[in-house]
Parts: C-alpha cells; structure tokens; sequence
C-alpha cells in the first residue's frame, strides 16, 4: 500500500492511535516541518510594515530609565517627574541606588518637534547661601510614539548616553 504525506498527516492526526510507534516517530518529523512553516507564515506577516497612529508626544510625567557614563562600566538609575505647564516644563529629577536617593534637583524640560533636551539643576549651599547650579544637559528623541527617549549628554562634565521610559 502506498501512501502519500498528506494522507499520512491526515491519518496521523485523525487516529493517532492506530498509528504504530514506530510510524509516529517517522511522522513526528514532517508534522514538525508543517509546524514550522505555519510559524515562519505567522513571523512574516508580524514582520510586515504596520503603521502607528501617534499623538503628539508628551514630555510631561513620570519617567524611568538609566544612564550609562562613556569611559564607565556603571549604570546610574534615573527618575524623573515632569509637571504640565508653559515651557519649557519642570519637575524633579533623582539618581537612585541600591541604598535609595543618591542625588536630586529640578529638571527643565524644553521639546521641539521629535527633539528633547532636559537640563538637570541641583541646589547647593556655599557660604550659607543656597545656590541653584546646573550640573548638565540631556540631548535626545522622542522614540516609539513618545514612550520612551534617548540620546546622550554630560552630567558633572563626563559624557554619557541614556535611555527613558515614561511609565
């Protein structure tokens, strides 16, 4: 009797048990095969090109995310929350370690079309007199419909790229 693979696969999968073992393990291997081209189907099509719909991307908020320093091998966390308001917009900025707030200030927040730059601002009290400093600058794009922003900067005068998350 002869037979074709697709009245075997039909077979296998209508009476599985009826099939002897040593066929099973012979068709194991094309049911497989039928398996993965349905799955490279299923990844082509996810790969194919579908456009969002955004709004316009917001700065206002609260993000997360990490700054990496250049010549470092350290990851230094960053939270950030930003206020609604005229521009450009501000709120609070701290580094967070693993024994809690290691640094904080103010942030100003200025957008201009896809672009963000965020300047971090810190008080220090010199001679009993508080004194507002900047202690740097962040330069980066809005990414995947505003969620997240990237780019790099300098923090305290070391070079640095960083990565946000609005959460």
């Amino acid at each position: 009797m002869k037979l074709s693979i697709k009245s075997i696969a039909l077979a296998t999968m209508m009476t599985v048990s009826t099939i002897s073992v040593s066929t099973g393990l012979a068709l194991s291997g094309s049911i497989s095969a039928a398996s993965a081209q349905t799955n490279s189907r299923q990844m082509n099509q996810q790969l194919q090109f579908q456009p969002q719909l955004c709004t316009k991307a917001s700065i206002t908020g609260n993000w997360k995310g990490m700054i990496v320093p250049t010549s470092d091998d350290i990851v230094i966390h960053l939270e950030m929350n930003i206020s609604p308001g005229t521009a450009p917009q501000q709120g609070t900025w701290k580094f967070v370690g693993a024994s809690g707030t290691l640094n904080q200030g103010t942030v100003k927040a200025s957008v201009q079309g896809n672009a963000v730059t965020l300047e971090l601002w810190k008080s220090q009290l010199q001679n009993n007199l508080t004194i507002i400093k900047k202690i740097g600058t962040m330069q980066g794009n809005f990414q995947d419909c505003g969620s997240k922003i990237s780019g790099n900067g300098v923090i305290d005068n070391r070079n640095f790229t960083f990565s946000l998350s609005k959460f």
